[in-house]
Parts: C-alpha cells; sequence; structure tokens
C-alpha cells in the first residue's frame, strides 16, 4: 500500500494490515454506487487514494478481498462483555464504536462462515457476522451525528474461526436453535476451556504463523534477533493471558518458527541448538513485542516519584533519571542504552541537552555508569550503554549477565548461533 501522506488513512492501515478502504459521504454507512469490485491494489492508486483523504467516512471491504478481514457486530451492548469474556484474547484486538455496540475486528486465517444477522437464542436479531460482500465503517460520523471511535486502538489479532467461542445467549454464525447445535457448542467450549498443557490459546494468539512470520529470518545471519524477537512475541502473549507461557507452548512457537527459519539455519547446529538459543533469549525477555522499552521506561518514571538530582530542580532532568532507573528495571542486570534523539522529543529540549545530562547523571553524580568497554568518543554518533547506580554494582552485574543493548526501542542480545 502507498505511503498517503494523509495521518487518517496511514494509521487505519497499521491498525488493519492488508485492507480494502472504501470512500463514503460524512454521516453515511454506504451508498448504492458499486464497491465490491474494489481491491487491495486500488490501494497504489494515486487517484482512488486521493478520494479516501477527501472523503468524510470511511468504510473497508471485509473477507477475502481484504485478506480474511472481518468484523463481530454487536448491536446489544449487554452482549458485548459476555462475549469476550469467552474470548479474552479479542480484547486485544481493534474495536470500534459509535452510537450503540460494537465492531470487533479480527483477521480469519482459515475457512469462515459467509455474511449473516447473529441472534440470541431467543431469536432476536443482536448483530451480525460481517464477511464476504459487507463492509464496515471505520472512520467519520454515524448518520445519528455521533464520530466513529476506537474502543480499543490496537492492531487486528488474526485467528482460526474455530478457536472463537460463542457464548450461549449468542447463536454462532448460520446455527439454528436446536439442542443439538446448543449441545456441540457447549461440548466444544467445554473442550477449549478445561485443555490442561494445551496450546490452543497461543495458537490463537499467533494466528496461524502469521504473527510468528513477521519475526522470521527472511536471509542468512539474521537467527539470533529473529529469535529474540520470538521471546519478545511470548511475553506479549503472556501479557494478554496473564500468565507464564507453558513449555509446551514455548516448543510450539519455536516449532513454527523452525518451520519457517530452516533454510537460514547454519549446517553445523542442530534444531536443539537453536532450541536452547531461544530459550535463553526467552530468559533475557523482559518485554513484550509490541512494547516499546522507552516508552515503557518513561511510562513508569512518570507514574513514580522523581529521584532527587544534587544542585538541579529542573524536573525534565530530574525525569530522565527516572527513566535511567526504570531502563535498568526493564534490562534486569543487563545495561542499556538511550536513545538521546527520541529522549529530546519526549523531554521537549534538544537532543544535545539529553547528551550534556546524561554526562553529568555519570560522571559528577554518579547516578549512572558506562557499561565495562564503553568509550565516549567526541563527535561520535553512537550512544552508549550504562548501568543505573554505583560502579561497583554494574561490575558485579557484568559478572553474571551477558550484553543486552536497546537501539532504536529493540533489544539486542549477543550474536550466537545466528
Amino acid at each position: 500500500m502507498s505511503n498517503t501522506g494523509n495521518d487518517r488513512i496511514e494509521r487505519l492501515w497499521e491498525l488493519l494490515g492488508p485492507g480494502v478502504l472504501l470512500p463514503w459521504s460524512a454521516g453515511s454507512k454506504g451508498g448504492n454506487k458499486k464497491w465490491n469490485h474494489r481491491q487491495l491494489a486500488d490501494m497504489n492508486d494515486a487517484t482512488y487514494l486521493a478520494k479516501l483523504e477527501k472523503t468524510g467516512n470511511i468504510g473497508v471491504s471485509l473477507g477475502k478481498v481484504s485478506n480474511g478481514l472481518l468484523t463481530i457486530d454487536i448491536d446489544d451492548d449487554r452482549h458485548v462483555e459476555p462475549f469476550l469474556e469467552a474470548n479474552p484474547l479479542l480484547r486485544h484486538t481493534l474495536r470500534t464504536a459509535a452510537q450503540w455496540g460494537c465492531n470487533i475486528w479480527l483477521r480469519c486465517t482459515s475457512d469462515y462462515p459467509s455474511s449473516c444477522k447473529l441472534k440470541h437464542q431467543s431469536g432476536k436479531e443482536i448483530g451480525e457476522w460481517r464477511a464476504d460482500g459487507n463492509q464496515t465503517i471505520i472512520a467519520g460520523t454515524h448518520p445519528t451525528g455521533v464520530p466513529y471511535h476506537f474502543v480499543v486502538e490496537k492492531p487486528v489479532i488474526a485467528v482460526d474461526y474455530k478457536d472463537i467461542i460463542w457464548p450461549d445467549a449468542i447463536l454462532p454464525p448460520q446455527a439454528t436453535e436446536s439442542k443439538r447445535v446448543r449441545g456441540v457448542r457447549r461440548t466444544r467450549e467445554k473442550e477449549v476451556v478445561c485443555i490442561s498443557g494445551g496450546c490452543e490459546q497461543i495458537q490463537a494468539f499467533v494466528g496461524g504463523n502469521d504473527l510468528i512470520a513477521q519475526v522470521a529470518p527472511t536471509d542468512y545471519h539474521q537467527n539470533n534477533p529473529s529469535l529474540f524477537k520470538l521471546a519478545r512475541l511470548v511475553k506479549s502473549y503472556e501479557n494478554v493471558v496473564g500468565r507464564p507461557a507453558t513449555e509446551a507452548e514455548l516448543e510450539f512457537v519455536f516449532d513454527r518458527w523452525s518451520l519457517i527459519a530452516r533454510p537460514f539455519w547454519r549446517r553445523e547446529l542442530t534444531r536443539d541448538d537453536y532450541y536452547a538459543e531461544f530459550l535463553e533469549a526467552y530468559g533475557y525477555a523482559r518485554i513484550g513485542l509490541d512494547e516499546n522499552p522507552i516508552e515503557l521506561a518513561v511510562s513508569r518514571a512518570k507514574a513514580t516519584p522523581l529521584p532527587q538530582v544534587q544542585g538541579f530542580t529542573d524536573k525534565r532532568i530530574r525525569l530522565l533519571g527516572a527513566i535511567c532507573r526504570e531502563m535498568q528495571q526493564i534490562t534486569g542486570a543487563n545495561p542499556f542504552f538511550l536513545p538521546t534523539r527520541k529522549l529530546g522529543e519526549i523531554l521537549g529540549v534538544h537532543w544535545t541537552h539529553v547528551g550534556r545530562w546524561l554526562r553529568i547523571l555519570e560522571k559528577p553524580l554518579q547516578m549512572i555508569h558506562l557499561a565495562p568497554g564503553e568509550v565516549r568518543k567526541r563527535g561520535g554518533i553512537r550512544c552508549p550503554r550504562y548501568y543505573y547506580g554505583p560502579r561497583s554494582r554494574a561490575a558485579k552485574k557484568v559478572s553474571i549477565a551477558e550484553p543486552l543493548a536497546i537501539c532504536d526501542g529493540s533489544l539486542v542480545i549477543p550474536e550466537k548461533a545466528a
């Protein structure tokens, strides 16, 4: 998809992934003009993109045309929470709303039912399963004048349709009210909930191989950073489900990664060599793949009392000291990297001020120290790595941990079995 220069459209693509956007007038849910002929290729058409930039409302063509992008439209607010309780992973996918109810966005990685109305077990219509041939408005103004907004502003999660659990009150798409259907549904729900040590949850989270393919190597000498990204992907999963990954889930994720990465493995290394490296990377990982360490450190620093910086009253340098403290918490026993330009934006000062403050925190005040082997070069373009706290503490850490750096918001572990 082309870079449009339009922030609204660029943001929608970031959240939706591959999707066919449709221009509609403000306050409209669509119109009589034809739109089913639109394809993903149109998202590279400058003339079509110009229409999208000027339009009032933006819809999304659903189903196969948008690589399995679908929405679950629940009109009655009372049924939203029961559905999310049955499908906790979908609490973290894109969700939009306007006047009432909401649309829960997902990307199906397997076959799915045709578009249809969703019904309560009483027979009352309570929403829609929107798939092939349907479209959903994602931005603009509802016919009642209420603006469409994000309830959950996170990228669409990919799932296998069979992993969606339908609460008793909501009949599955195209189901009847027969006891046989309800009995099958209850039996299946019980199986999914009661399976112990299985991999159904993490399989739904990674959406087949979609998320794993995004972190897998595409060439030689990429296995080491790829495995660390895979480890951080597991941390993201743990944040969603609220528990550590099981041994079976760790092995499941690694084996899926292996299917894609194996062509780029070194000949002298085995599957066990790479699995050992993955477990080591998992031990290093502190934050999820969807979390930016700098942003996380800033958020934590602002939520806690700022440390005193002797001789200074400017809260910005005190906040910088707090960020250093939180970065050390994130990296554990490892040194951390601070991008001065990014911190300049956060603190509202020129990046050279950040560099000067870091030197002050290091030498005269000794709140931070250069990691062993780091050298500050005058006029250099590379920021060094630091430890927070007394130098003796930093020296002790080096003896028990491998170097772990944070560069441009990404964690990097030492090159081993790459």
